[in-house]
Order: C-alpha cells, then structure tokens, then sequence
C-alpha cells in the first residue's frame, strides 16, 4: 500500500520564498520528547565525532535506521532535523542525528572544522551505525548542506560501498556550491549571506579560542560567505580557494552516478539555492526529484495539515520512507492526516548518557 501524498500548497500568508523560509525558521511550534544517546566516533587528527541516537523501544537489530545531517550553521539539535527525527522514531526507524565536525554538541570534541564535501566524517558515523545496527538497512536525510553531503556520498558508494546502505534523501541541497555563492549574494538575499557569515565569524572565533594552537585568526578580509570560503574554509582544508572548494565538493556532476533509490525536494523560490542547477543535472531513474515552485529554504509551511501539522516538508520525508520500507500500517493514522498529539518536552533538550559509548 502507497502513502498518499499531499501536493505542497503554501499557506496563504506565507506564499513568497522569503516569507517560508523565515516562516519555516522561526514560527515555534511544540517541542517532541527525542530520548537519545550520546555517542563519540573516532575522526582522523585526534578529532571526535558527536551523534545523538535516538532507538524506538520496540527497534531490534535488523528494522531500519536513518543517518541525519545538518545544515550550514546548524547541528543535530535544530528544530527541523528534530521533528523528522521523531517522525522516524514514531514509524519505528532508528534515528542518528550527526552532528557534523565541531557543531553543536560536538564543539570541543574537534579542532578540525566541517564543510560541504567532507563525506569522510559521514561514512566513518553510517559505519559505525552499520556496525550497532548489523543487518539494518540505512537512509541518509540530509538538510541542505548536509544534503549536499548525503548525496556526494550516496555517489561515492557507487565505489566505495557503505554496508546497509539502501536509499538517500536531501532537502534543499546546495549542487552547485559557486551558483548558490552568487545566488545569495544578489540584492534581495544578502540579509542571509550577511548572517551566515556572522553566524561562521562566531563559531570560528570560539573555536580558536578553545584551541589557541590553531594560530591567529584574522576574518578582517571575510564578508561574504565567498571570502569566508576563500581566506578560511578553502586554505583549512586543503582547497586552492573558494573556487577549488566548491567544484570538488558540489554533488551535482556526481548525482549520475547514485545507484541507490532516493528522493530530492527542493523548491524554485530558494533564496539560498538557485533552481537552474537543478535542470541542467541528468537525475537517474532511481533518484526521484520533486521541484516544488514555493517552499523557500527548508520552509514548506503549508496551507494544508499532513500529519498533524503543516510541515509538509518533515511529511514527505517520512511518508517516503514509511512506503520505501513498507511501514505505513505503523503510522498509517500520522501520515494520512489524523493528528497524533506529540509528547511535550518542556526542556525542549535531547537526553543523553552521562558518560560517551564508543
């Protein structure tokens, strides 16, 4: 039996991509109960990796487990990779929130910074998932730059395989790391280029505070996301610049060469990410993509409820899981619009071991 989907509509007072994005970003809404575990997965340079892991009571070796990845600026604790998070976890799905190198809770743990093709941190934690949950198949979800990194690894597994490794899906994912620099960078998107890099500033400056060893720091040259990329990013890592950094980390020329089945939601008023990329890639067959024309970023307020709310977004993801592993009798009621009350955590905080599993 299929999920019905619900076509996106966006809510009528929220009809222009800036107004979801923004929308999406800051409406609150009520705060799910997420029990996790705190873990630690070895990275290279002495550096740590930090996940949360979050196990239904009725999940047993061998049911489905899903690896999430965050955005640029964000961790495993923001709001949306939350609420799909205890989606997954009311369809019965293992859901390991990872927060990519240095964030959120993982800050102190490395001195190495993340970017948007650093897929080794990505497959060393979906290794070690692979190794918790033997035989469990593995959905990479991923959130715009984590998109980027869900799906540059779902194409390097072409090669390299990754065990349990069955499907793949990103929300708004930057392909073209230089179109989106010059997209964000127009007039009416250089509010947000303005605030990522206030945002990177910060967490950059903390981080060579905790670590002095890693040198002086000077962002003076760094007010845009392309300088910040070109005088911090790029030369951290390895990369020429800014140029050579987006071109050998952009998953789209890749996106050919995933053999997994997936799915790509993305939508044309995106004030981050251009839409244009997304017609000049060849998606294979087994990679659905879904071009909505509102939505903004990672916004999709909807004029309809689906699932009990109107983050149509958070319903997708999870109605396409549920079809992909035949779990829709779990959910059945959630998925097709019967409101299911969230628990209430009034903390609004993840709760963890005291002490790290390795």
């Amino acid at each position: 039996m299929s999920v019905p989907v619900v076509p996106f509509e966006p809510h009528p007072w929220f009809r222009g991509g800036h107004a979801q994005t923004i929308v999406g970003r800051f409406l609150p809404g009520p705060r799910v109960r997420l029990p996790a575990r705190y873990h630690e997965v070895d990275a290279d340079a002495g550096d740590r990796l930090v996940i949360l892991d979050s196990v239904p009571e009725t999940w047993q070796p061998g049911d489905p487990s899903a690896l999430m990845v965050h955005g640029l600026a964000g961790c495993a604790r923001s709001p949306y990779v939350r609420r799909v998070a205890a989606r997954l976890m009311r369809l019965g799905i293992r859901a390991v929130r990872m927060n990519l190198r240095g964030a959120g809770p993982g800050f102190g743990a490395a001195r190495g910074i993340y970017h948007a093709g650093r897929t080794e941190d990505l497959r060393r934690v979906a290794e070690w998932l692979a190794h918790h949950a033997r035989g469990s198949p593995i959905a990479l979800i991923g959130f715009s730059l984590g998109a980027n990194l869900v799906l540059k690894l779902a194409a390097e597994a072409a090669q390299a395989p990754l065990e349990g490794l069955d499907c793949v899906l990103a929300a708004n994912p930057p392909l073209d790391l230089a179109a989106c620099c010059r997209h964000i960078q127009r007039p009416e998107n250089r509010i947000y280029d303005r605030n990522f890099v206030r945002l990177l500033h910060a967490e950059v400056r903390r981080l060579h505070h905790a670590f002095p060893e890693l040198g002086m720091l000077d962002l003076s040259r760094a007010s845009t996301l392309y300088d910040f990329d070109e005088y911090y990013t790029a030369p951290r890592n390895g990369f020429a610049g800014a140029a050579d950094y987006y071109a050998r980390s952009s998953a789209g020329p890749l996106i050919p060469q995933i053999e997994i089945p997936g799915l790509v939601v993305h939508a044309a008023d995106d004030p981050f990410i251009p839409v244009e990329p997304f017609y000049r890639i060849r998606f294979p067959a087994n990679l659905a993509l879904e071009l909505n024309s509102h939505g903004g970023h990672l916004g999709y307020f909807s004029r309809k409820r689906w699932g009990g709310d109107r983050r149509w977004l958070d319903a997708r993801l999870a109605a396409w899981v549920a079809e992909r592993w035949e779990l829709v009798r779990a959910d059945r009621g959630h998925l097709a619009g019967r409101a299911i009350p969230p628990r209430i955590d009034l903390g609004g905080q993840d709760h963890h071991a005291t002490r790290p599993s390795q």
